[in-house]
C-alpha cells in the first residue's frame, strides 16, 4: 500500500508499505478520506519528521476485512475514533476510552490502509458522504461539539473564540447552529473570512485591536458569557481568561505547551468555570449525527481536496495558515 510520510522539514514523501493485517476484534479499513488537523505541523516541520511511519488520526473508510468482529462487518463505512483503551478500567466502563491508563493511539490515515480496534469504528449512515463521514467523525466536529456541549451553550449566550483554525471552524459550525451570538479573535485575514462565511457576529484582528476592550464595548462591560480558546497560545489563553464575564464559562481546547495564568485576578476574584476539553466519545457522535439530522451544517469549512500523491502540496497549503479544513480524497 502506498503512505504519506513526514520526511523532515516540511517536506512529504509517498513512499510503499507492506499491507495490514487485522488483529483479532480489528477490522482493516480501505481510507477513502483523512483530514489534515494542526497537531501534526509540529512533526511535518521537526528535523526527524514521522520517522518513517504513516502520520494522520482523522479519516474515515470502508472496511474490506474483519478477524472476529461482532459490531462491524465488511462493507460498512466507518469513521475511526483514534484512541482505544482496556475495555476494563474505570474510564472505559464510563464510555471514556481516550481517558484510559492504558492508552492506545491509532495513527496512519494518510496511507491506503489502517487495522482499527472494532471499538473505534462508529458506522457511518448512507445519506453521510465521505468527505463529511471525516469531519463528523473526526477532530473538526467531535472536538468542537464536546467543548460546546460541556459549555451549556444556549441562543442567550454571547461566545467569543480564539482562532479559527479547523477546531475553531468547527465551533463555530455548532454555535451558528444553536443561535449564540459569536465573537471572534484570529490574526489570519483569510481565516477570518472564513468565520464571517459561518456567520460570526463580529470579528476582530488581535493585531489591530484590543479584543478585551472590544469585547466590554459590546457585553455593555461585562465580558462574554462563554470563551473558548481553540488556539493555545499564550496570547489566546489570556484573551480567553480577560475577555470572560464573572461567573462566566472557559473552555481550553487549543493545546500548546508553556502557557502561564494569573489565577488571582483571570480566575478566583471572576469566579469562573474553566473546561478542558481534549477528544469525543461514541455517545457524543451519535448527537452530532442527529444533530447533523436537525440542520448542523459543514458547509464553508472545507477549503481545499487533494490526491494522496499531493500530500505534499496539501500539507504546505495547510502549513500556510491560507486555509480551512484540507482533506485528502482517495
Amino acid at each position: 500500500m502506498l503512505g504519506a510520510v513526514f520526511t523532515g522539514e516540511a517536506r512529504v514523501e509517498v513512499r510503499e508499505f507492506p499491507d495490514p493485517r487485522p488483529k483479532e476484534g480489528e477490522a482493516l479499513i480501505q481510507i477513502g478520506v483523512s483530514a489534515l488537523c494542526g497537531s501534526e505541523l509540529p512533526q511535518y516541520r521537526s528535523e526527524k519528521g514521522s520517522n518513517g511511519s504513516i502520520p494522520g488520526h482523522e479519516m474515515m473508510g470502508r472496511v474490506i476485512e474483519v478477524n472476529g468482529t461482532r459490531r462491524v462487518s465488511v462493507g460498512e463505512r466507518v469513521a475511526i475514533q483514534i484512541m482505544s483503551g482496556c475495555g476494563k478500567c474505570y474510564y472505559c466502563g464510563r464510555g471514556e476510552p481516550m481517558h484510559c491508563l492504558d492508552l492506545i493511539y491509532l495513527h496512519g490515515g494518510h496511507g491506503e490502509l489502517v487495522c482499527a480496534p472494532e471499538m473505534c469504528c462508529l458506522p457511518l449512515p448512507d445519506e453521510i458522504d465521505d468527505e463529511l463521514g471525516v469531519l463528523l467523525g473526526g477532530d473538526l466536529v467531535g472536538t468542537s461539539y464536546r467543548a460546546v456541549k460541556r459549555l451549556g451553550v444556549t441562543a442567550l449566550d454571547t461566545v467569543v473564540v480564539l482562532g479559527t483554525g479547523p477546531v475553531g471552524l468547527g465551533v463555530l459550525a455548532i454555535l451558528r447552529f444553536l443561535g449564540a451570538r459569536t465573537i471572534v479573535s484570529e490574526v489570519s485575514e483569510y481565516r477570518r473570512g472564513l468565520a464571517e462565511t459561518l456567520g460570526a457576529s463580529h470579528i476582530f484582528d488581535p493585531n489591530e485591536v484590543n479584543v478585551k476592550e472590544a469585547v466590554s464595548d459590546l457585553t455593555g462591560g461585562l465580558g462574554a458569557d462563554i470563551t473558548i480558546d481553540c488556539s493555545g497560545t499564550q496570547d489566546t489563553l489570556t484573551a480567553a481568561l480577560d475577555c470572560v464575564r464573572c461567573f462566566g464559562k472557559v473552555a481550553l481546547v487549543g493545546e500548546k505547551r508553556g502557557v502561564t495564568v494569573n489565577p488571582s485576578d483571570q480566575i478566583i476574584h471572576k469566579e469562573i468555570d474553566i473546561i478542558g476539553s481534549f477528544y469525543f466519545n461514541a455517545a457524543d457522535f451519535k448527537e452530532i449525527l442527529a444533530l447533523h439530522r436537525r440542520g448542523l451544517s459543514t458547509d464553508g469549512i472545507v477549503t481545499h481536496e487533494f490526491g494522496l500523491m499531493e500530500a505534499d502540496r496539501a500539507f504546505a497549503t495547510f502549513a500556510s495558515g491560507e486555509s480551512g479544513k484540507v482533506l485528502i480524497v482517495r
